[in-house]
C-alpha cells in the first residue's frame, strides 16, 4: 500500500491542460495576449465618445493597462469547448469568418479576420460582433483591430457599442485608439 502511495509521485508532472479551452477557430484571445509585451510602453492617441460626448486623449500604457483596454476583443474569443460546432467557418479569398449557427446560443455572432494575402497567415484585421439581449436588457458592440503588416503589431483599434436597459435612453460608447510609437 506504502508502494503505492509513493510510486504516484515518481514521473514528470505535467501541468492540467484547460478542458474549457479549444483550439477550432481564430485564436483571439490569445493574438491579443502575445502582442501585450511589444505593445507595453507605446503610446496610443484614443478618442472616447460616450453619447455625443467626445474626450481625446494620449497616454503611454503598460503591459497590465494594454490588456485593460483591449479586453472587449479578449472576451470575445470564441475558443472554448461549449462552442466546439456553435460556428460555422466560412473562407472566401483573404477572408476567414466565424458565423454563430442559428442553432446555437451565444453573445458573439461573429469574428472576421482578413489577411495579408490568401497565400499567407499573416492577419491584416480582426473584427467581432457581439449582441445579447433579454427581457430588461439589450446591447450591441462591435470591435475591429487593424495590424501594422510590416511589424505584425495593432495599429489602430475601435469597439463601438450600444447598451439599452428598459425605460432608460440607450447609452451610445465608442473608444477608437491609433498606436504612436
Amino acid at each position: 500500500m506504502l508502494g503505492l502511495l509513493f510510486s504516484c509521485n515518481e514521473g514528470e508532472e505535467q501541468p492540467l491542460a484547460n478542458p474549457t479551452q479549444i483550439d477550432k477557430y481564430f485564436p483571439l484571445k490569445s493574438f491579443v495576449i502575445n502582442q501585450l509585451d511589444e505593445l507595453k510602453d507605446h503610446k496610443v492617441h484614443k478618442i472616447t465618445m460616450i453619447n455625443g460626448e467626445e474626450a481625446s486623449t494620449e497616454v503611454v500604457l503598460n503591459k497590465e493597462q494594454w490588456r485593460k483596454e483591449l479586453d472587449a476583443f479578449i472576451q470575445a474569443d470564441i475558443n472554448k469547448a461549449a462552442n466546439s460546432t456553435a460556428y460555422e467557418e466560412q473562407k472566401k479569398g483573404k477572408e476567414k469568418r466565424y458565423l454563430l449557427k442559428p442553432e446555437a446560443k451565444g453573445n458573439i455572432k461573429e469574428i472576421r479576420v482578413t489577411y495579408q494575402s490568401s497565400a499567407n497567415d499573416k492577419v491584416k484585421q480582426v473584427t467581432f460582433v457581439a449582441e445579447s439581449e433579454n427581457f430588461f436588457y439589450e446591447s450591441s458592440t462591435t470591435g475591429t483591430l487593424k495590424i501594422d503588416e510590416s511589424s505584425g503589431l495593432i495599429s489602430t483599434y475601435s469597439v463601438e457599442g450600444t447598451q439599452k436597459v428598459w425605460f432608460l435612453s440607450p447609452n451610445e460608447i465608442a473608444v477608437k485608439g491609433n498606436v504612436v510609437e
